[in-house]
């Protein structure tokens, strides 16, 4: 692998497109067709199409507990079925990471019923891009990553990944490139440290542990 390679000038970022005015239509149905279900706290995880990478500040999970504990949940959390039975929250993740830290602290039963609507994976996607397109800061393009390589496990074309997560084709492609990427590589990613292309001419190198040692030799050189 050339030094150049990964020291190269950052290129043009590829850009994300947002939902399609279809894509919208198609989330408000769907929602507004779900019905209302209580589901118990201890059943409830991060759903793995959940594309935020970013961890939540401390500050603003404790904040919204306590708003939570006062006022109880004032929004539905968006969730799909997983293939072990427990329900993988797409949309609501800092609320839910408020609930597990009230029932971390005793303020909150860990059975405590909280208010979801279920939705089919397709659309659990589709709400999790929208979601995070609302937030400040927005998710970073990159950690949608993940998303991408499950939904090409399950049968989905590059087009239609896209379609769902807001990407062109040939993006989603260039995404899946990635899929072997060391995890501490990929937070530089989704913090911006490094750029796409960078990240590419690493995973030249199947090993990821051999990919960190190449990245730390080119960053000391």
């Amino acid at each position: 692998m050339s030094v150049t390679d990964v020291k190269a000038k950052a290129p043009k970022k590829a850009s994300s497109k947002k939902i399609t005015k279809a894509q919208e239509a198609a989330l408000k149905i769907a929602l507004e067709a779900a019905a209302v279900e209580y589901v118990p706290l201890s059943d409830l995880v991060k759903s793995p199409l959940n594309v935020r990478s970013i961890p939540y500040s401390v500050d603003s999970v404790r904040g919204l507990a306590d708003s939570i504990e006062t006022l109880g949940l004032l929004q539905n959390l968006i969730v799909h079925t997983l293939a072990d039975g427990q329900s993988g929250v797409a949309a609501g993740g800092r609320r839910l990471t408020a609930l597990q830290l009230l029932a971390q602290e005793g303020r909150l039963a860990a059975d405590h019923t909280v208010m979801v609507k279920r939705v089919s994976d397709d659309i659990a996607a589709l709400a999790s891009v929208a979601e995070n397109e609302q937030r400040a800061p927005p998710c970073i393009p990159p950690s949608r990553l993940q998303v991408s390589v499950r939904w090409q496990g399950r049968g989905k074309t590059p087009a239609q990944t896209g379609d769902a997560l807001g990407f062109g084709s040939r993006h989603v492609q260039r995404m899946l490139k990635l899929a072997n990427l060391a995890p501490s590589l990929m937070e530089k990613l989704a913090q911006d440290e490094l750029t796409v292309e960078q990240c590419q001419a690493l995973c030249l190198e199947d090993d990821p542990a051999r990919q960190v040692e190449v990245f730390e030799n080119v960053k000391a050189s």
